[in-house]
């Protein structure tokens, strides 16, 4: 399983939802995956953020003004990039290392993968 635990996976799939990210063949958009789960995999974030999931976006702006931590701040950045490119201006891959804990870390990296898989809904679980 790519998820961190049961909760990740939950949230990450109740996030694909809320979103519309699931193409009518099962598929999952890999920005909305890879940004969602960044944002589903932080402890306490997904809970002040999944208010600025909407239909067809994410509002990553409002998401920064939740006082969020140093790595917290750097990884919602990240989601941000991944999702259309934007947000991850003057940081740095070394920001990351530094300012993350190894979970972060290591969810940061699985994201940077899932952002070119071919994700499907119905076998993300195997």
């Amino acid at each position: 399983m790519i998820f961190k635990d049961n909760k990740h996976a939950q949230q990450w799939e109740e996030a694909v939802s809320a979103a519309g990210a699931v193409r009518d063949d099962g598929t999952i958009k890999g920005d909305f995956g890879a940004s969602l789960y960044i944002l589903t995999g932080l402890p306490g974030v997904y809970s002040r953020a999944q208010q600025h999931i909407h239909p067809g976006y994410i509002d990553f702006e409002p998401m920064f003004h939740m006082g969020l931590s140093s790595g917290e701040t750097v990884l919602v950045a990240l989601a941000g990039n991944l999702y259309n490119g934007g947000f991850f201006g003057g940081y740095t891959p070394q920001d990351i290392v530094s300012y993350c804990d190894t979970d972060g870390v290591e969810l940061a990296a699985r994201a940077l993968a899932l952002r070119k898989q071919r994700l499907d809904i119905n076998t993300i679980y195997d």
